[in-house]
């Protein structure tokens, strides 16, 4: 093996007797080089936007969150919320209730969540950090709108005479199904305005849970149990061990599972786009075999003289071989310095900046080691298959060459 590699290394540094073969291994090494580097920032950029937006997700989302296998409502289970509320790592545990509704403002409408929540669930997701705005000294109850749907309405905390209209079913509704009788109109002040992610500030009002189970009539009744843990609680044990309590009634979810749907489509974009740009090194790899094989031709006659030696047709292919996943080598190697370079500069100096209109100033990117792992196996796999046609014709040099 040694020797292989000796001579592998002689062939791939050593001055060719062609410009031409210089220069497709040039352009060779090149392409492997920027193909690496692509590949490396498109992971890190969907690397750094998986991390924002999952970041925004799971700062106002409960470290678990316990809701019905079957239907949307459940009955509280008393005992079970104890046993739970009494785990160790366990630091608050809140239930809430969602109910779809009709929200009207002034001459403004819109439908939306009402999402009742009882005293516990500012302990659970910090909702004081989230206010935006919030209305002092009124001494009524408490109702939060989302940004985008208080923008919608046209919602004014300066305004307290106009009254937030909310048009919620009331009774045992979903067996004997909805009529026009079946809806209450309910009215509160709106007293806060919060920004939590997208999806729930277009369309959420929070208000008391029991104000809520009043109007629905769902005294009893519970969409979720949210859970806070303490900072050095082990969620996946936990997870488990509520999830033995509760049963298969129940889906007891951790961070993740609450946005898996989205984080799923998340690493789809991000493997397709993968995909892509490994074909282009598929296509840079005919610029491998190229060389590689016009290398072959130049080296006949060593290779003749190494079969006259003694040295069989599979070492002499290894040398080939080896010196085509150099040349791979090489442009993994730079390529990955290449990447290191522009993540460096897109940290420190915003390289890549995105319209004004978004949350951030540029593209957010994060490298991982493990996807320097999967573009090295990328990359060196492409190479190998790549060298396989050329050194293949290894076997057609007869052991004595003589030249014309």
């Amino acid at each position: 093996m040694k020797l292989e590699l000796f001579l592998a290394g002689k062939y791939l540094f050593k001055k060719k007797s062609s410009q031409a073969i210089h220069l497709i291994t040039g352009i060779s090494v090149l392409g492997i080089t920027i193909g690496t580097a692509v590949l490396v920032i498109v992971l890190s950029v969907f690397n750094g936007f998986e991390d924002l937006l999952s970041g925004m997700f799971s700062r106002y989302n409960p470290d678990i969150k316990i809701v019905s296998a079957r239907s949307g409502l459940f009955e509280a289970d008393r005992g079970l919320i104890e046993k739970i509320r009494t785990m160790d790592g366990v630091m608050a545990v809140s239930g809430s209730l969602d109910q779809t509704a009709m929200i009207q403002y002034d001459e403004s409408q819109d439908f939306g969540i009402v999402k009742g929540v009882d005293s516990n669930y500012s302990k659970v997701v910090p909702i004081d950090s989230a206010l935006l705005e919030s209305l002092q000294g009124a001494d009524v109850a408490f109702a939060y709108l989302g940004l985008g749907l208080a923008n919608k309405l046209g919602v004014s905390l300066d305004n307290i005479l106009t009254k937030l209209y909310l048009y919620t079913p009331s009774g045992d509704w979903e067996e004997s199904g909805l009529s026009a009788e079946d809806f209450g109109k309910h009215s509160v002040i709106p007293t806060g305005v919060f920004s939590m992610h997208q999806d729930l500030d277009n369309e959420m009002v929070i208000i008391g849970l029991d104000q809520l189970r009043e109007w629905t009539g769902s005294e009893h009744k519970l969409s979720a149990l949210e859970i806070r843990l303490k900072p050095d609680a082990s969620t996946t044990q936990i997870v488990k061990q509520i999830d033995e309590w509760a049963g298969p009634e129940f889906l007891v979810k951790d961070r993740y599972r609450q946005d898996e749907a989205f984080l799923k489509i998340m690493n789809l974009e991000k493997w397709l786009f993968y995909l892509l740009f490994s074909l282009t090194l598929v296509l840079v790899s005919f610029t491998i075999m190229g060389a590689l094989w016009m290398v072959v031709l130049e080296k006949r006659m060593d290779i003749a003289s190494l079969k006259a030696m003694g040295m069989t047709n599979e070492s002499i292919r290894k040398v080939f071989l080896w010196l085509g996943m150099g040349m791979g080598l090489l442009g993994l190697i730079a390529g990955f310095l290449l990447a290191i370079f522009f993540y460096s500069l897109q940290t420190q100096y915003a390289l890549i900046r995105v319209p004004e209109e978004f949350i951030i100033d540029s593209y957010p990117i994060s490298l991982k080691a493990t996807d320097f792992l999967t573009v090295s196996l990328t990359v060196l796999t492409i190479t190998w298959l790549a060298c396989l046609l050329p050194v293949a014709k290894i076997r057609e040099v007869p052991a004595i060459f003589r030249e014309e």
